[in-house]
């Protein structure tokens, strides 16, 4: 029902780091945009699975450039205008209608280094149409990903699980020795009859 990975590389900084770790739900019933999705790759010829968010749901339509990401929500201009005014989201008119300029900057913490140089596929791509039953993933770290602008949307068969939680390194961790040591001198007062060093305070 279940899985646990360890994440290991650079492609969803900072949301997850190398060294995180997230607790997965095997059985998915329903994906949504800016799901975290743990998916087949199909360039990785050791046939590893990879975290990526789920960018673009199937009907959805998008194009990129200058590194840019626009979507238009089930390839309807109208629905996309008024969720950019429902959340405040950047929107863009083109001939095609209304599109969301990077929206998941706002809410997902999507980075830039624009002091990379990047291949083609990460800078610019051509108006597209999600097909049924596929999903257009992206890592969060845009120029240092590989994802669907390299390989295509994925199909649902390819996605294995959904993040649900994140576990952070170090500070979660950290968090979890503290309630462990917490919960120690709990047992340790009541051992010793609720008296500790504080109890002669004030």
């Amino acid at each position: 029902m279940f899985r646990i990975y360890k994440i290991d590389g650079t492609s969803m900084n900072y949301g997850m780091v190398e060294g995180d770790v997230v607790l997965c739900k095997r059985q998915v019933d329903t994906i949504k945009r800016g799901d975290m999705l743990v998916v087949r790759h199909p360039l990785d010829p050791k046939g590893r699975l990879y975290v990526k968010r789920c960018a673009a749901l199937p009907g959805d339509r998008f194009f990129q450039k200058e590194r840019f990401f626009y979507l238009q929500i089930d390839g309807d201009s109208s629905k996309t205008y008024q969720l950019a005014l429902q959340y405040d989201l950047e929107v863009v008119s083109t001939k095609d209608g209304y599109f969301l300029k990077n929206p998941y900057l706002k809410y997902y913490g999507v980075v830039h280094n624009w002091n990379l140089k990047v291949p083609g596929e990460l800078s610019k791509l051509p108006m597209m149409t999600v097909e049924d039953d596929h999903y257009y993933v992206l890592g969060d770290y845009r120029d240092n990903s590989a994802d669907s602008r390299f390989f295509g949307a994925v199909p649902r068969d390819w996605v294995m699980s959904k993040v649900i939680y994140v576990l952070k390194k170090p500070r979660d961790w950290m968090t979890l020795l503290e309630i462990k040591e917490a919960d120690s001198s709990e047992k340790e007062v009541k051992k010793n009859g609720g008296l500790t060093p504080s109890s002669f305070k004030g």
